[in-house]
């Protein structure tokens, strides 16, 4: 086990606290709005739920790079104490607002979620090579990496959990209050940085902040592709938010419409998909022994194109067996885990998911890593700020091209397909630009 600094444990639960109170709001409120037929202003519960996502993205993509230069040009850790305590309001304008069903203040505290998010995002990478060495950066990484994606799994039952009960929302309101403060908690456990650490009263010239969100965002996205390397690792990182997102939006429509599973089983798999992600940086780091080994970028990439094809091929025998499932539906309803456990095709669909998922966990790592290692700190969080711009509009990109193939009827193996063609084709990318990297390990 590697000796872990306390300041990167406090980094790691300040972070998995607020990455947890997002999805637990966020999926209770889609529940909320879901279940309860809420409108507004002539607009459908659905229409709202789909709505609400492009609500918590869009700080994503005005204030990313105003963040990233107040994060590079403040102390870090004040920062994120004050994010912090912005948070406990937040969470306390989130129980007045279910107190009051007061549905467009809740939307609003969405935004202010998503606000909270896109601040403390650049700060939470750029502070990970402050409390670890060179040699554990890449399980430094997966450390926190594993983290977020286990807060949004827990974030996601919960959520779900604590909204079941509409008419008693109490349970919602102090998880979202006790999250805010066990953040604020961990946040006060960072040891600040020290004067030479790199940060703006460092003594070394930074720009002043550009307050033009458009102007900003323009200077930030050629400070972060000025170097190719750079470009091409937040090109990257940004596809794989945009295949993730694709695919974490699927896996209902496959338990549902598919395998005529119930909501557990929808759980199962997203419960497997995280598992992998958790899992697979940690195998990587074990492997490499904590180097940065660029040659696994497009392998790990190559790798998810197989399971993502047989993933579709999968669906696709299934699909075929429609009938019997049909019958079965209609005598007993949506499958539990057990009657879905007893398809010949289940394991194997959770054995694609959790490898799927486990490599895309050292695809995204691994380029993190070594973001993090080539980049000067003093440029650090504005290099991640343009990485959060670029992965919320590749997570936009793939929910208008899912729309668009869900309007015009595609099957979801075709779509699964599609996805992993496009896959193939960033694979081939990708792998082009690593191809020296191969010769370190291998002739080519």
């Amino acid at each position: 086990m590697k000796k872990i600094s306390t300041d990167l444990w406090a980094l790691f639960w300040t972070q998995f606290f607020g990455a947890l109170n997002d999805n637990v709001f966020k999926n209770a409120l889609v529940i909320l709005i879901t279940y309860q037929g809420i409108t507004l202003m002539g607009i459908n519960s659905s229409a709202l739920v789909a709505l609400s996502g492009g609500i918590f993205i869009l700080p994503f993509f005005f204030l990313s790079a105003t963040s990233g230069q107040i994060a590079d040009r403040f102390e870090k850790t004040m920062l994120v104490k004050l994010i912090k305590k912005i948070e406990i309001f937040i969470a306390i304008l989130a129980v007045w607002g279910l107190f009051q069903k007061n549905y467009p203040l809740l939307l609003f505290v969405l935004f202010l979620f998503g606000l909270h998010s896109t601040f403390f995002g650049p700060l939470k990478y750029s502070l990970i090579p402050h409390y670890c060495n060179g040699k554990t950066l890449v399980f430094s990484n997966a450390l926190i990496s594993s983290g977020t994606f286990i807060a949004i799994l827990v974030g996601t039952i919960l959520g779900g959990m604590a909204a079941s009960n509409q008419n008693n929302l109490l349970g919602l309101k102090l998880l979202l209050v006790l999250f805010a403060v066990l953040g604020l908690y961990f946040a006060n456990r960072l040891k600040p940085l020290s004067q030479t650490e790199g940060f703006g009263e460092s003594g070394a010239e930074v720009d002043p902040i550009n307050w033009n969100f458009s102007a900003s965002t323009i200077l930030i996205l050629k400070l972060a592709f000025k170097n190719s390397l750079v470009g091409i690792l937040i090109l990257g990182l940004s596809w794989f938010w945009f295949l993730g997102a694709g695919l974490l939006s699927l896996l209902p429509l496959i338990s549902k419409n598919i395998f005529y599973g119930n909501e557990h089983v929808a759980t199962l798999m997203l419960f497997t998909f995280t598992a992998g992600m958790g899992c697979g940086p940690f195998i990587l780091e074990k492997l490499t022994k904590g180097r940065v080994i660029r040659a696994f970028i497009p392998l790990s990439l190559i790798a998810m194109s197989f399971f993502i094809f047989d993933t579709a091929l999968v669906i696709h025998q299934v699909s075929h067996q429609r009938s019997l499932f049909n019958i079965m539906n209609s005598l007993h309803g949506p499958l539990g885990i057990d009657e879905f456990l007893k398809i010949n095709s289940s394991y194997r669909v959770i054995f694609d998911l959790y490898f799927l998922a486990l490599f895309g966990g050292t695809f995204t790592v691994l380029q993190f890593a070594e973001l993090q290692r080539i980049t000067p700190r003093l440029e650090l969080s504005r290099i991640i700020a343009a990485n959060n711009i670029i992965n919320a509009a590749a997570m936009v990109c793939v929910s208008l091209l899912l729309m668009v193939l869900h309007l015009l009827h595609f099957k979801i193996a075709i779509v699964m397909g599609i996805l992993g063609f496009l896959n193939i084709i960033m694979s081939i990318h990708l792998f082009c630009y690593y191809r020296t990297e191969f010769n370190k390990y291998w002739r080519f």
